[in-house]
């Protein structure tokens, strides 16, 4: 068990999803096979932030 499936059993909802490059052109890396991973262990949503306010994007898309 990893540490997302282990907060979703714990009835965790709230994940963002980032990217840690260190070169503009690696910038958003991976982002859809995290989103596919996450979707693949039964979350519905991820989420980011606008002006410190959580905004909630459905994983279906």
């Amino acid at each position: 068990m990893n540490l997302a499936e282990l907060y979703k059993d714990l009835g965790g909802t709230i994940l963002t999803i980032g990217s840690d490059s260190h070169k503009p052109e690696h910038l958003g890396a991976y982002i859809q096979d995290a989103k596919k991973m996450l979707q693949e262990m039964g979350f519905k949503q991820y989420c980011t932030f606008d002006h410190m306010k959580p905004v909630f994007h459905d994983l279906d898309r």
